[in-house]
């Protein structure tokens, strides 16, 4: 890491002057495309550039940019990244069939890499990963970031490519530090880490205040603080806010740190002795501000402790009836909420059917509810029959009362409920993962 603080430095003595051209011109061609127009994005969404197609399904973007960038492509709801300088002409080509695998960039390197960079991290599996013995482990992951990082040999953007290789670096120093917890809980029973497993933090400076100003270097400090779990406390927040108040230099880490781990466990676990967390949080945060606004949302989320009543939401089923989930009071329902648009909620339905017809005669209703939009109801009627999924099938049209209900922010979400209509877990474990057996036997 040192050394890439090395790195960008020659980047700004060797670098040209910023070209006096503004313009970008983004010009291509959609095979088969999902609908008319073609974006391109700033990073956040915030800002965007619309074309619509022409006859030969066709487009030509040109906006004006003020600093290299990372942007969005958008077509339909897929996108990708892209990485845009001032006065680039880039020429995109995609089939949004399959849409990653096929774009194709001339006139952008560094958009190039960025694609084949996804492509290398969606092929990758993961559970397969973290079961390898520690040896095999630790040489797939230097091979993975040898074959990352050789992707980047012809880019000819210094600055482009002395970030990426920091991204790089923490990306697989984020997955050495989750590995010893991942191979545990997929199964492989204890592991002890060699005495010199986590040398490769000498070479990173956790203090270092720029690790707060992108995603990737702030994702990897909160995975650091989430893999020093330690035993010696009753949950697992004590313990990270403790390590918190050791490990970091900086109040500002400190407190952004706390307040996201604190945040998304209360909004996607049940935070028992909350009151006890709430004390040792705002021991540990500066902003008061902070501390109510968290307080406040635990308050709030108990709605879906376990025990309490469930939300009823009614929606048609496949021949237009109405359906509702207190139709099924006498039974566990297992709900997913999906869309046919929704690549991890569509790796889930094989795991789906499997569990469906292992639990076939007992006391549980499977029951899927799509938050597709109106127009896509044919596409998902014809997903039913593709992928022949069973269960109870309702059409939510939209991010419609079930995801305003049960704050669904985000899918696949999967809810258990028990036979007296209220809740068991709200964010039940996926059909994929090991969990979600124990949890249904517990309650049959």
């Amino acid at each position: 890491m040192k050394n890439l603080v090395l790195a960008l430095s020659a980047c700004a003595l060797f670098s040209c002057q910023d070209p006096v051209n503004n313009t970008v011109i983004i010009t291509g061609t959609i095979t088969e495309p999902l609908d008319e127009t073609a974006s391109i994005s700033s990073k956040d969404y915030r800002t965007s550039y619309t074309d619509s197609l022409d006859s030969e399904a066709t487009f030509e973007i040109e906006f004006e940019l003020d600093a290299p960038s990372y942007m969005n492509f958008i077509h339909g709801k897929e996108s990708t990244a892209m990485y845009v300088r001032p006065g680039d002409s880039i020429r995109v080509n995609i089939n949004p069939s399959e849409f990653d695998e096929t774009i194709k960039y001339k006139g952008s390197k560094a958009s190039s890499f960025l694609a084949a960079k996804y492509l290398l991290e969606d092929n990758l599996d993961l559970r397969e990963l973290y079961s390898l013995e520690e040896p095999d482990f630790l040489t797939a992951v230097d091979q993975a970031s040898a074959q990352m990082n050789g992707l980047l040999d012809s880019i000819g953007e210094c600055a482009f490519k002395t970030e990426q290789k920091r991204v790089i670096s923490l990306q697989w120093a984020s997955k050495k530090l989750s590995y010893k917890k991942y191979y545990t809980n997929l199964g492989n029973g204890e592991i002890e880490l060699s005495v010199n497993y986590f040398k490769f933090m000498e070479d990173i400076d956790i203090n270092d205040p720029s690790f707060l100003e992108d995603n990737n270097s702030y994702n990897f400090l909160k995975t650091y603080v989430s893999s020093n779990v330690s035993t010696d406390f009753d949950h697992e927040l004590l313990s990270n806010f403790d390590f918190i108040a050791r490990t970091f230099n900086n109040q500002t880490t400190k407190d952004k740190i706390a307040y996201d781990l604190l945040k998304d466990f209360i909004k996607n676990e049940v935070l028992e002795d909350g009151d006890v967390i709430m004390e040792a949080y705002k021991s540990l945060q500066s902003d008061s501000i902070k501390y109510n606004e968290l307080n406040d949302l635990r308050i709030e989320m108990a709605t879906f402790n376990t025990g309490r009543p469930a939300f009823d939401f009614t929606y048609p089923n496949v021949n237009g009836d109405s359906i509702s989930l207190s139709d099924f009071v006498g039974s566990l329902v297992y709900v997913d909420v999906w869309a046919t648009w929704c690549g991890p909620c569509k790796r889930e339905i094989p795991h789906l059917l499997e569990l469906e017809k292992e639990y076939h005669g007992k006391n549980i209703i499977f029951l899927s509810v799509s938050v597709d939009e109106e127009k896509d109801y044919d596409t998902w009627k014809n997903m039913l029959v593709e992928k022949e999924m069973g269960g109870v099938q309702l059409f939510a049209s939209g991010w419609s009362k079930i995801a305003k209900d049960y704050k669904i922010n985000g899918i696949p979400r999967f809810m258990l409920f028990d036979s007296n209509g209220n809740i068991i877990n709200v964010r039940a474990p996926r059909p994929s993962n090991d969990g979600i057996r124990p949890l249904i036997d517990q309650h049959l």
